[in-house]
């Protein structure tokens, strides 16, 4: 998979993450839709850690002597 995104697109996932985290919290959702909701959270988890591991180290220049 070679999809850029943005940060800002990342942190919009995260924010779904976060609100599938919520949602399951509640235990309301019947098991067909929390399962569902699960694959979608393993599946954007994983598009954000490939995000933040082409993240480039440093983006400072570095100081020649």
């Amino acid at each position: 998979m070679n999809i850029s995104r943005t940060d800002s697109q990342i942190t919009a996932l995260r924010a779904e993450v976060a609100r599938i985290d919520a949602d399951a919290d509640t235990g309301l959702a019947p098991y067909p839709i929390a399962a569902r909701e699960q694959q979608r959270k393993a599946h954007l988890t994983v598009i954000i850690r490939h995000h933040e591991a082409q993240q480039p180290a440093c983006t400072e220049p570095e100081e020649r002597p």
